[in-house]
């Protein structure tokens, strides 16, 4: 019998069914006859046919929007994979609970509220409910954290998902943590099978010499935690990852059981999309990428995941800003996809 945690894990991915292929059908043919070109808004097109068949409605029209941040510490930016300190996590944090940080402002246009936790900071930033632990372990000397740890992080970020985004049909989540760019990178590297040298970048904008540390130090782990199977994601999680990677894990898994579109954000969200989508498949049909960053692992994850982004704008702020921006987008396309009228209404039937 698995233990109880392990359990719960098992029934949050059984609660997952894939979206309904015959809704984005319907709504593909909708479109068909609307008083436009077909497809003419070409890749926001295709996402309202996919939001079609996650929502089960052929047109739902604009959806109620959320933009979540899930904040960590890791103990393998002590080596200096950073330009910033212990701590800076927690400054911005403490910002966008105030409503100050960019994301806040981005998301204000859409509009969307903000919702944000404390999922493993060393010190203690508002709610502590989610809460697993004060930063991981350095990754080269250590586990991450326990596994049980690991299965509490994906179990509170559901917990989280349910408690504070359940209300939202529409979903950007992202993440803070200095630097988290070189467990991502880490865990990137054995769940696609390729080199250190090809997945780690400047992260948040360290010079060549620190992104060699980087690699090194990657590989270092990756030496380390040779024996973990590449097959167990929760083991993975357990010597390689982040609790914010492991919560937001969590919340995709919830999001998609209550068939809610999941918009990723940068290469953080995007690992925890493939590690979603390794312990339940059927997830991978509620994401949605919104924009390529500069991270050489997020190319490499949105190709694993078989993601096409919205946006191409050389980003590397995080907190969820790019998904926050894929919003609108979304929303907009979902608006024209419910409200044009049919070209038969409209006297536009094309002439043969």
């Amino acid at each position: 019998m698995p233990e109880p945690g392990l359990a719960a894990v098992h029934a949050l991915c059984a609660a997952v069914t894939p979206p309904d292929p015959r809704t984005a059908r319907r709504s593909q043919l909708r479109q068909r006859a609307q008083a436009r070109p077909p497809d003419a808004l070409g890749a926001l097109d295709a996402v309202a046919h996919r939001v079609a068949g996650i929502r089960r409605d052929a047109a739902p029209g604009p959806l109620p929007a959320a933009v979540s941040v899930l904040a960590g510490d890791h103990g393998v930016a002590r080596h200096g994979t950073s330009v910033y300190r212990h701590g800076y996590t927690a400054r911005v944090l403490e910002l966008i609970r105030a409503g100050h940080a960019p994301v806040c402002t981005l998301a204000a246009r859409v509009p969307a509220r903000v919702e944000c936790a404390d999922v493993g900071l060393c010190e203690a930033v508002g709610d502590q409910r989610y809460k697993i632990g004060t930063g991981t372990g350095d990754i080269t000397r250590d586990a991450a954290m326990t596994p049980a740890q690991a299965v509490e992080a994906v179990l509170s970020g559901a917990r989280y998902a349910t408690d504070r985004l359940a209300d939202a049909g529409l979903l950007a989540i992202g993440e803070l943590g200095v630097g988290n760019t070189t467990p991502a990178a880490a865990l990137t590297a054995r769940l696609l099978d390729t080199a250190a040298a090809d997945v780690v970048g400047a992260g948040s904008g360290v010079p060549a010499d620190v992104v060699a540390r980087k690699r090194r130090l990657v590989d270092v782990a990756l030496a380390r935690h040779a024996d973990v199977p590449a097959g167990d994601p929760l083991a993975l999680l357990a010597a390689l990852g982040g609790f914010e990677i492991a919560g937001n894990v969590g919340v995709i898994l919830a999001a998609a059981a209550r068939r809610q579109v999941v918009v990723i954000d940068g290469t953080m969200t995007a690992v925890a999309a493939l590690l979603a989508v390794r312990l339940c498949p059927a997830s991978a049909g509620y994401l949605v990428a919104a924009h390529r960053s500069t991270e050489p692992a997020h190319r490499a994850l949105l190709a694993g995941l078989g993601l096409d982004p919205l946006l191409d704008l050389g980003m590397r702020l995080g907190m969820a800003s790019g998904a926050t921006l894929a919003l609108s987008l979304i929303n907009g396309v979902l608006a024209v996809a419910a409200s044009t009228p049919s070209a038969r209404s409209a006297g536009l039937v094309p002439s043969r």
